[in-house]
Parts: structure tokens; sequence; C-alpha cells
């Protein structure tokens, strides 16, 4: 596992993605915050999530058709610029008269991170070799659990010392570094489209500018027709989306669950935080034995298990369960996600993966805003357990489509390096 961290190129990508998303949690944790501190209205501060949820749906999979067009690495560069730029206009948002700059600019910021994961995914075949894939998804896993451990704490001490200024700064500044890690990245494209697209930066030209719409909507549809007629990416993308759906349940009805709990604000607190540390250690065993089992088995296998201990700990509706059973569900679920990462990698060829990631992304926001929109409907007509077994058995469904449907995953004949 250290081995690929000591990986010149890979050790850059993780390191400036670890940071920024350090920065990210920081933000999303104080910005909310200080939206309710200043407004007094949950409406208000509900819109920051809205503002920065929706660019996911809207423009996620179209993004991924960019990134296909474009050199990934260059791609992620001027992302993390332009974040940095645009999350500095949120500055004069300390007064209750400039609250309102909050909105767009999460509107904004959220549309261009539509093109930094896709790209990021794209770009990470071509930084290790085949085998190490499964362990360089693993660590970034950890990664991005380390961050959400790391992120929330500083964002809380910022705010309590700094105010929202030193939060915005912190923020800016861990766009600007990945954006220099990234750029010392060293690698040859081998995708003809990218070798084109960075071909024509080299003569000064702006692909954005020089692009058709109409050689964009095909590009699209071209992505959209292998998800559709690739029995095994269908899948993917099927159990996925069953199991994301489960998800948006399970996260708009989580504060409800800890008062069935006797908890408060501590006790939820304390369940995101265990399940976090269970993330740790799934990035740790899947890094190490990423090598050793194939990922259409531990792509079933995790979500079937992120199921069965969803409804063990809905049903004996005990703290100590619920600490237990969110701990280890951090486990099966950095291995559901780097087994679907690296099915996608190596069964999608290489000009084909940014849009595929970007209708991935689109389709895990579609379905996760429909889980959350059906807690809501339902949470005053059902009983709260009997939703929250729906959304478990969700997991297992997925679990189900993923063993049938998934099975026959194969190599994509040009996925290569």
């Amino acid at each position: 596992m250290l081995t690929i961290l000591r990986q010149r190129n890979f050790a850059l990508l993780w390191w400036g993605g670890l940071i920024s998303t350090i920065g990210d949690w920081v933000l999303q944790i104080a910005l909310p915050f200080h939206v309710y501190q200043i407004t007094g209205s949950a409406v208000s501060t509900g819109l920051t999530f809205i503002a920065t949820t929706l660019p996911g749906v809207l423009f996620g999979s179209i993004a991924g058709v960019f990134v296909d067009r474009w050199d990934r690495k260059r791609t992620m560069i001027v992302a993390n610029l332009l974040l940095g730029a645009l999350t500095l206009l949120l500055l004069p948002a300390n007064s209750i008269q400039w609250i309102w700059v909050i909105y767009p600019v999460g509107f904004l910021t959220s549309t261009v991170y539509q093109f930094v994961r896709p790209a990021e995914s794209a770009l990470l075949p071509h930084l290790v070799t085949q085998e190490h894939l499964l362990t360089a998804n693993s660590l970034n896993a950890l990664g991005a659990n380390l961050a959400m451990l790391i992120g929330p704490g500083i964002g809380g001490l910022l705010m309590a010392k700094g105010g929202l200024t030193s939060v915005i700064v912190l923020d800016v500044t861990s766009f600007f570094f990945a954006s220099g890690m990234t750029a010392f990245i060293a690698y040859s494209p081998t995708s003809p489209t990218i070798s084109r697209t960075a071909a024509a930066h080299k003569t000064g030209i702006v692909m954005i500018a020089t692009t058709t719409w109409t050689t964009v909507w095909q590009d699209w549809l071209e992505g959209v027709r292998l998800v559709k007629t690739d029995r095994v990416i269908a899948g993917i993308f099927l159990a996925a989306a069953v199991a994301t759906l489960g998800e948006g349940i399970f996260s708009v009805l989580l504060i409800p669950f800890v008062r069935v709990l006797q908890g408060g604000a501590l006790v939820l607190g304390s369940l995101l935080t265990i399940r976090g540390l269970g993330g740790l250690m799934g990035g740790v065993i899947f890094g190490k034995i990423g090598q050793v089992l194939r990922p259409t088995v531990l792509f079933s296998l995790c979500l079937g298990l992120i199921g069965s201990l969803l409804l063990i700990m809905y049903n004996f509706r005990f703290l100590g369960v619920a600490l237990l059973a969110l701990f280890l569900i951090g486990v099966p679920a950095i291995g559901a996600g780097v087994s679907s990462q690296v099915l996608l990698q190596n069964g999608v060829a290489a000009n084909l993966r940014g849009r595929v990631f970007g209708a991935f992304a689109t389709t895990a926001a579609l379905s996760m805003l429909s889980g959350q929109g059906l807690a809501v409907v339902l949470v005053d007509r059902l009983s709260l357990v009997a939703i929250l077994n729906a959304a478990g058995g969700l997991y297992i469904a997925a679990a189900v489509v993923a063993t049938i449907l998934v099975g026959q995953w194969r190599l994509a004949p040009d996925s290569g390096m």
C-alpha cells in the first residue's frame, strides 16, 4: 500500500486531493452554521445544501463529456484554480446584507467541481498499473475519510477563533495547493481524443470555444448508449443507484433515529465520527487485500454487508449496537466504492471514462435526492422503523443486482493505461 503512495505521480494526486478535501469539509461545516447564525432560518440554511447539490444533477453527466475531450490533468489544474477564485467571492458574506452571495457562489463552485471528480477518476489509470488500481482507489477513499475526520474539527475551531474569513482563506489555499500538486504530475495521455486536445492547447486553441454543442451532445449520447447497451456497466449503475436510494433515506432519517436511541447532538456526532473511523479501517484493509479479491465479488459482498448491518441496527435499536454497526458499515462502504470505481475504470475504454464517470455521478445525485424526497414524504405516513428497514433492504437488493448483472464483468479492450 505504501509502495503505491511512494510513486511520485500518484502521491502528488493523493496529497493534493487530501488537502483540498480537508478544505472542503472545513467550509461545508462552517458555512451552513454561519448562515443559520446570521439568519436564524432553517430554510436559508437548507438552501446552501440545495445550491451545491443541484449542479451534480444538472451538469454531472455533461461535465464528463468535456473531461473526455480535454487533457484530464489540465482540467484538474484549471478547475482547482477556478474553485479557489470563486470561493474568494464568499468574503463579503460575513454580513446579513451579503448573505445571498453564498447561494450563487455555492452553485458555481459545485458546477466547476463536477469536472474534478470524473477527471481524477479518468486520470488515475494513467498513473498506476492495472493491478494496483484497487489499492490506489482504496488509498483515495482512505484520504477522503481522513479529510472527513480532520476537516470538521478544524472548521469549527476556525469559526470560533477567526470567523468565516479564516475558513474561506484556508479553503482557497487548499484549492491552490491541489492545483500546484497536479501541475507536477508527469504522464503521457494515450487516448486519441486527449492527445488531440493537448495538441490544441499547445497551439493556443481554447477547446471550449471551438467545440460545438452538436459534437458535445453526440459524445454525451455515446456515453449514455454504452451504459444502456453494456449489461455489466448498466448493472454497476443500477446497483449503485438502488444502494444510493437507501443512503438518501438514511441521511434524512438518521436524526429521528437518534431520538429513538434517546440521544441528541452528541450521539449524532458520535455515530457519524465512528462511521468515518470504520471508513479509515476499510481504506487500510482494501488497500492491502485489493489485489486478492475480485472487484465483482467485493462489490456485491460489500453492498450485502451494509444492508445486513443496517437491518440489525434498525431493529435492535440500542446505542451500543448502533455504534458498532456504523463502525462496521464504514468498512464495506469503502469496499463498495472502490470496487465500483475499479470496475468502471477497467471496464470502460479510456476515451469514454470521463463521460461515464460523469453519468455515474449524476445517477448517484439523482438517486440520493430521490431517497431524501421519499423519506420526507413517507415519514409522516409510515413508521420510522418500517421506512428504515426498507432502506436497508435496498442495499440487499443492490447486492442481488450486482451479483446477477456484474458477474460477467470483463476488461475493456482499449482500457490500457
